[in-house]
């Protein structure tokens, strides 16, 4: 047995005639209707659906860039099927849903069953902006006369559309002075300093930078800027933000995290940074002030200070301990192992410096590493590059550098960068130092990109050095392939 449901809706009233069907062979029977007229509501009558669209602020002025509100509100007093509404399309503006809420209300002193939405609106440009009308489509189930408890099957079919809404969009008033046009209710500024008890030099601290603000999403913040500062590195990471709702206002969170690292003991002054925006609710620019904070920055434990440069290391040693135990009474032979260990420094300091070759020669030929031992560094550097791990490939670099690179490099990226030539190697290995600050840098590194640049300098600084280039194999090949 097959069945084949169909549902008609009749377009008029009086007679209808519904044609007999074919199948297999088979005919249905002709079917005539009579359709009665849509009964149609009293003058004065409320309407049985209507749909209501305001505004919020209700009287404006609206900015370009700035939220208002939507708030759409389906009204029905039967039971509504097959119900669809459209969704608002104001033009060159982006909507964003909010909220929806069933509630029942009152209106004329008639009750009716609620469905509110609210919607954000951002215009996109400014002057005459135009909401079309919101069109409501669907089926009112009405009960048959005389038949309270028992609902029809059939339901009349209802379409209904809102008023449609003409607003005026203002430009960037002419009384902003910003840099950046930022229109919020309300925007807040705040910082999260973290660093180690004793920061050093060399040392990076963070700082996070917190912006928090009411009709704007978390997109439109925009980063503060920093004034300039001397002796000091700034590694920014790569802005995180959300954005919510509180059912009629968005929230826009959006966090700034910086490395800063000091290259001087003394005082660390993390800089005031100011963010002007321009106040929605009293039409007017304000300005968020973050205060400046200061930090004490002493000098490094790998790095001697400058005041106990030229002193050898065993008088410094010698000075420490008395200064700890000043009642002590220091017997006389640590003043000559003091002495002759002075001695001995100075004369292996004197030997290195007349033992270093004037030309830039690599370290392979100096050291005892072998070839094999450059190969395999090598391969771990590529590895690491091609996969994008930042981390690794700034271990890999710095060991390559400090057993086969140039004398000159001393074991410092910074250092390295700054000597080649090439500009290309010199921006990638800037930016790999500075991924290595980053907590996660995945995605945004290329990898792949500097270790071509590194590999073509690496093979041109052989050849001038007139070394013998070491075999490179792909170390992490497949066993098959290295057969």
């Amino acid at each position: 047995e097959i069945r084949l449901l169909l549902t008609l809706e009749p377009k008029r009233s009086g007679e209808l005639e519904i044609p007999p069907m074919s199948f297999d062979g088979e005919r249905t029977r002709r079917l005539t209707l009579r359709v009665d007229p849509a009964p149609e509501p009293e003058p004065g009558a409320p309407p049985a659906v209507f749909v209501e669209v305001e505004v919020s602020p209700e009287n404006g002025p609206y900015y370009v860039h700035g939220q208002f509100g939507l708030t759409v509100r389906v009204f029905y007093q039967q039971n509504l099927t097959e119900a669809a509404i459209s969704q608002p399309e104001p033009e060159s503006a982006s909507v964003r849903l909010l909220e929806e809420t069933p509630y029942q209300a009152e209106r004329a002193g008639e009750p009716y069953r609620v469905l509110e939405r609210r919607y954000a609106v951002f215009p996109e440009r400014s002057g005459a902006m135009r909401i079309p009308p919101l069109r409501l489509s669907g089926r009112l189930v009405e009960r048959r006369a005389g038949n309270v408890w028992q609902p029809a099957v059939r339901g009349r079919r209802i379409d209904v559309q809102s008023d449609p809404l003409q607003l005026t969009v203002e430009p960037r008033p002419a009384a902003f002075s910003g840099a950046h046009w930022q229109p919020a209710r309300d925007l807040q500024l705040s910082q999260q300093v973290t660093s180690a008890d004793a920061l050093r030099v060399g040392e990076p601290v963070t700082r996070t930078v917190i912006i928090d603000a009411v009709g704007l999403e978390e997109n439109m913040i925009v980063e503060p800027p920093w004034p300039e500062l001397e002796n000091v590195r700034i590694y920014p990471d790569k802005p995180q933000g959300i954005t919510r709702d509180d059912g009629e206002w968005v929230l826009g969170h959006k966090e700034f995290r910086y490395a800063v690292v000091p290259e001087q003991e003394g005082t660390l002054v993390l800089p005031e940074l100011t963010v002007r925006w321009w106040d929605t609710q009293h039409h007017r620019e304000r300005t968020a002030v973050l205060p400046a904070k200061s930090l004490q920055v002493s000098a490094s434990n790998l790095v001697p200070a400058a005041a106990d440069a030229g002193r050898p290391a065993a008088t410094a040693f010698a000075e420490a301990a008395g200064a700890a135990h000043p009642g002590a009474r220091q017997p006389d032979y640590w003043r000559g192992l003091t002495v002759l260990f002075a001695t001995l420094w100075l004369a292996s300091l004197l030997m290195l410096w007349r033992w270093r070759p004037a030309a830039q020669a690599p370290r392979a030929e100096q050291a005892s590493g072998s070839a094999e031992t450059e190969q395999a560094l090598l391969g771990q550097l590529r590895h690491a590059a091609e996969r994008g791990q930042a981390g690794a490939t700034r271990l890999a670099l710095l060991n390559w550098l400090r057993a086969f690179g140039p004398v000159d490099a001393e074991c410092s990226l910074l250092t390295f960068a700054s000597s080649v030539s090439d500009q290309g190697l010199r921006s990638a290995v800037e930016a790999l130092d500075a991924a290595g600050f980053r907590p996660d840098t995945s995605g945004d590194w290329q990898g792949k990109d500097f270790w071509r640049r590194f590999e073509c300098w690496r093979k041109d600084w052989r050849s001038r050095a007139g070394s013998q280039e070491p075999p490179l194999s792909d170390l992490y090949a497949p066993a098959n392939r290295r057969r």
